[in-house]
């Protein structure tokens, strides 16, 4: 600003010095003294208004410069301030509109940045916790293996127990790492057309001897034509399968898993009926958060990253998925797919 002020001193009294040589000029090469003293009125006249743009110019260029000023700061301070009036199509209005849009992006990079930090902090603490009890546990049994006077019965028992903590923990690192894969964008579904017969074929081959063990009748019921959509099949059948999983694990022995598609206009509609434990309704928004298990599930092995992983596909496809339960009697999940326009 000082500059500018020493600037606009200068000019005033370089055209003041050219004004007063001008007069003075005319003074004494001029015969016409009438005339000399018009161009002398009209040469001061021109001088006092020349100045006078030049101050008000300097005030215009102080106010700019001051309001571009606290378009820096709000802009150090994330804040978005108007300080030039969005109804003039000038030069200074576009440089607001780009710095506010630059505002808004890096205000959605920090959104970003800040969630991803909760996020790998939330899994951090997640891992942590499961695989204290898996780790515990095989602590404790490998120190009852290590004594001397334990029977061949109990040691047998205690080497089964280990294997089935070293298959959770080996289930729960090949789970986050698809969730990871999936998360981070490494995996890239291939979507193409595909039969959703198949897809289903495959998930039910996948648990087939789960339920022939436990005696569950699986009645499935397919859609009376043959129905083809854009899906990734081999993550699809990933998707299906953690349901059908679950509905094995929770239905008791004899009982039965019904799989129906219905076809509608605009998508395709998968539901999964078991007559199992059931949940509790109000874990309906629960149940596919990463690593949940429900409040009656602690009688069943898992680590709960299946569902979640299964909307997380279904969602990537486009697609969503919706669960209703009666607690004691089992529980229904409908996936909904879209279909090709």
């Amino acid at each position: 600003m000082k500059e500018i002020k020493k600037s606009e001193v200068a000019l005033i009294a370089v055209i003041y010095g050219l004004c007063i040589g001008f007069m003075v000029y005319q003074l004494m090469v001029a015969k016409n003294f009438q005339a000399v003293i018009i161009s002398i009125v009209f040469t001061a006249v021109i001088a006092v208004l020349i100045a006078v743009l030049i101050s008000m110019l300097h005030r215009y260029m102080q106010s700019v410069m001051v309001r571009l000023s606290d378009m820096v700061a709000s802009l150090i301070d994330m804040r978005e301030t108007e300080v030039f009036s969005v109804l003039n199509d000038d030069l200074l209005s576009k440089l607001q509109s780009q710095v506010l849009k630059l505002l808004r992006i890096l205000k959605s990079q920090n959104t970003k940045l800040h969630n991803e930090k909760n996020e790998i902090k939330s899994l951090i603490s997640d891992i942590s916790h499961q695989l204290k009890n898996p780790l515990a546990n095989l602590n404790i049994y490998v120190s009852l293996i290590k004594e001397e006077d334990i029977a061949p019965a109990m040691r047998k028992e205690y080497l089964k127990n280990i294997e089935n903590q070293l298959e959770k923990l080996n289930w729960l690192m090949e789970s986050m790492i698809k969730m990871t894969r999936l998360e981070s964008g490494i995996i890239r579904l291939n979507r193409e057309m595909s039969s959703l017969n198949d897809v289903l074929l495959t998930s039910l081959k996948q648990i087939y001897q789960k339920a022939l063990k436990k005696n569950i009748d699986i009645v499935f019921i397919p859609s009376e034509k043959d129905i083809k959509m854009s899906i990734d099949i081999r993550w699809t059948a990933e998707a299906i399968t953690n349901i059908l999983d679950n509905s094995v694990k929770y239905t008791q022995e004899s009982g039965k898993i019904k799989i129906q598609v219905h076809k509608y206009e605009l998508f395709a509609r998968i539901d999964i009926e078991d007559n199992g434990a059931g949940f509790d309704e109000k874990e309906v928004n629960d149940i596919f958060k990463r690593f949940y298990r429900g409040k009656n599930s602690n009688w069943i092995d898992g680590v709960g990253i299946g569902l979640y992983l299964t909307r997380r596909i279904i969602s990537m496809q486009d697609g969503y998925i919706k669960a209703k339960s009666i607690l004691g009697k089992g529980s229904t999940f409908s996936v909904f797919l879209p279909l090709e326009s």
